[in-house]
């Protein structure tokens, strides 16, 4: 099996997506015991809607379903932002241990071209600002929107770190476990059955990929106001999906190097450290959260003597 076979991405995407929708159209009533549950839930949902009359439940006028695109593209750096220690290790661990399959990984340049002016067109003619975004400065989007709306470059300048930030968080999602070597044998010389089952994998995670996708769209792009609540679900079943961190196999020396440089490489060889991290981090992102809350108060000028705090 080839190390492109290996790691599918890019076409492999959307051959994956033409295969499945072309071999369920053909013969859709196996599908039916399967997908009952979730016909039963989608018919529920849209009886809800139509009955109340939208999908909110309390202040209709301010929260009126639209086509907000753009929320796709705020999604990915809430990701990193929380769970770059798991994020990290992958992408190390494909520099340092798996460069060859970097290029496979990588998209090609005409597909990042493509894609980062599809984000700047959908930034440019759809990025939507609430009233309440602005209207509130006790919350954080309200300063991230004050900084991508300082110069209106800004929010052109921040579509490359949406693509890289996307780029991670699926490379992460969808990346492979080192093939086992088995006795002094070669890595490439794999089993066909261990070969047959690394291609299931490799489409279980495509799969997975495609229905991540489109229901979080799906989820996420009918809201005009930003909230970074509407972006826990995706995470929380993105996270649940996302490997552990690869061991990082440094280089002897660098394990034999006296110092910092030496503890840090023994270290970061072990999977546990990153999620040893990824807890610390998120202890350390609640402390701030709650200290900014309990004691950066502040007063606004038409509502003296009033405390107001800081919260998502």
């Amino acid at each position: 099996m080839s190390r492109k076979q290996s790691s599918p991405w890019q076409i492999n995407y959307i051959k994956t997506a033409v295969s499945l929708a072309t071999a369920a159209l053909k013969d859709p009533l196996p599908l039916l015991p399967n997908l009952w549950p979730y016909l039963a839930l989608l018919t529920s949902f849209i009886t809800f809607v139509l009955v109340n009359g939208g999908v909110v439940l309390g202040d209709k006028e301010n929260h009126v379903a639209s086509i907000h695109i753009p929320q796709m593209l705020y999604l990915w750096p809430y990701v990193v932002f929380f769970s770059w220690p798991v994020i990290l290790p992958h992408i190390i661990h494909i520099l340092i241990n798996d460069f060859a399959s970097l290029k496979t990984r990588l998209p090609r340049p005409i597909v990042a071209i493509l894609t980062m002016a599809i984000m700047a067109l959908a930034v440019h003619f759809n990025t939507i600002v609430h009233p309440f975004t602005l209207a509130d400065n006790r919350h954080y989007v309200f300063y991230v929107f004050r900084l991508l709306l300082r110069h209106p470059s800004i929010k052109y300048a921040a579509v490359p770190i949406y693509f890289s930030c996307a780029w991670a968080t699926i490379t992460a999602l969808g990346s492979c476990p080192p093939p086992q070597k088995h006795g002094n044998k070669p890595t490439n010389n794999i089993p066909a059955t261990q070969a047959a089952s690394q291609e299931n994998a490799n489409l279980n995670r495509t799969s997975l990929l495609l229905v991540f996708l489109i229901s979080t769209t799906l989820s996420l792009v009918t809201a005009p106001l930003v909230e970074p609540r509407y972006f826990i679900l995706p995470w929380l079943i993105w996270r649940l999906h996302v490997q552990p961190p690869p061991p990082i196999q440094l280089s002897p020396r660098s394990k034999s190097t006296k110092g910092l440089v030496g503890i840090m490489s023994r270290i970061l060889e072990h999977r546990s450290t990153w999620l040893y991290l990824e807890t610390a981090w998120f202890l350390l992102v609640n402390l701030a959260t709650c200290w900014m809350f309990l004691y950066r108060g502040f007063e606004w000028e038409q509502e003296r003597g009033a405390v107001q705090r800081f919260m998502w």
